[in-house]
């Protein structure tokens, strides 16, 4: 059987002949993974839905700058893997609920500093332990062994794709 290497190298993938007669979608890793996402993201956006009607990538932003509390949106993309357009409407519908505050830049004049204010510290504090138990919940049926090894291959995963 002759193998080829996939995109990444990551693997050898067996020359399978014809691979449409036995491919079966739910089988598909990338289909498994969006599955597992969209219902990870639904039990966790019900949360801050629930709580203060934010859209996904205003969770994000606050939870980054709640822990990292000042950083420049630069910085903030590289955080949060989102795109310069997703986190500037996020600061300007975060900075428009009064939860950020922004400052210009001293080391760099072009650039400005974005940090939580208190209404969006108290936000980010109501928002924490319920995230956590959202995500306990989650990971319920693993213990804690199975928990961590999980997070690592994903982060394995991710890393090699880099």
């Amino acid at each position: 059987m002759e193998n080829s290497k996939d995109i990444k190298g990551c693997l050898d993938v067996p020359d399978q002949g014809d691979a449409t007669k036995t491919f079966e979608i739910s089988a598909f890793f990338p289909y498994q993974t969006r599955v597992f996402y969209k219902s990870v993201s639904e039990a966790v956006a019900k949360v801050y839905i629930d709580e203060y009607d934010m859209k996904p990538y205003e969770w994000r932003a606050l939870a980054i700058l709640g822990k990292s509390n000042m950083l420049t949106p630069a910085q903030l993309v590289e955080e949060s893997s989102m795109d310069k357009v997703t986190v500037s409407r996020a600061i300007a519908s975060l900075s428009k609920r009064g939860w950020l505050r922004s400052r210009s830049n001293k080391m760099d004049g072009r650039s400005r500093i974005v940090s939580t204010s208190a209404e969006g510290q108290k936000a980010f504090a109501n928002l924490v332990p319920k995230m956590r138990a959202v995500e306990h919940g989650i990971l319920r049926c693993l213990d804690d062994h199975e928990a961590a090894e999980f997070k690592r291959i994903m982060q394995k995963i991710v890393d090699h794709q880099g």
